[in-house]
């Protein structure tokens, strides 16, 4: 017997202990909008997916900084020269990654994310590196792990949505964020 089998057994046998057609019509209507929203779940939930999937392939592309090289070249030559990441500093929102682990098939995965926001995206990050921000993303650059940065700059206005499709893209509330982010007032 298959499954589409199955399903016609149960149906049939349904709708006799429901002799009146009326009894039967709203049963009919229930069980297709149990259908119906049974498939709009799954198909929010891919849909969801793949907008996270690419949130975090669009990040990753870009050049990943090094935690040392970010702290290298915050200021590079002469104050007020207009070099460096301190020089550059924009509103964006940010992805601290630790320790790369790369499978067999070259997909990356890490120890550790935090993903954060601020007006000035720069000075933000370094906070992190120098030990005035989250403290488990300074205990990792002070332990010497690979340490990573990746920075988007966006809108003000759009920094409260962009924190949360990243923290939801990188998984980051299994790791090092407490909140699903974009708390806030802008």
């Amino acid at each position: 017997m298959t499954l589409v089998d199955m399903i016609r057994l149960a149906w049939k046998n349904f709708f006799q202990a429901h002799q009146t057609p009326t009894q039967q019509a709203y049963l009919a209507i229930f069980v297709v909008g149990c259908v119906i929203l049974v498939a709009m779940a799954v198909w929010l939930t891919v849909t969801e997916r793949r907008r996270q999937d690419e949130v975090r392939r669009t990040l990753m592309e870009a050049a990943p900084v090094s935690a040392e090289e970010f702290l290298e070249n915050w200021r590079v030559g002469r104050r007020g020269s207009g070099l460096g990441y301190g020089a550059t500093d924009e509103a964006g929102c940010y992805v601290i990654l630790t320790n790369p682990v790369y499978d067999e098939a070259g997909k990356v995965s890490y120890e550790a994310v935090y993903v954060g926001q601020s007006i000035h995206v720069a000075q933000r990050v370094r906070a992190h590196l120098t030990g005035h921000g989250n403290g488990d993303v300074y205990a990792d650059v002070r332990a010497g792990k690979p340490v990573e940065v990746r920075m988007v700059r966006c809108a003000p206005s759009d920094l409260n949505a962009t924190e949360r499709s990243l923290i939801a893209a990188f998984d980051a509330t299994r790791s090092y964020n407490r909140t699903r982010g974009g708390s806030k007032a802008r």
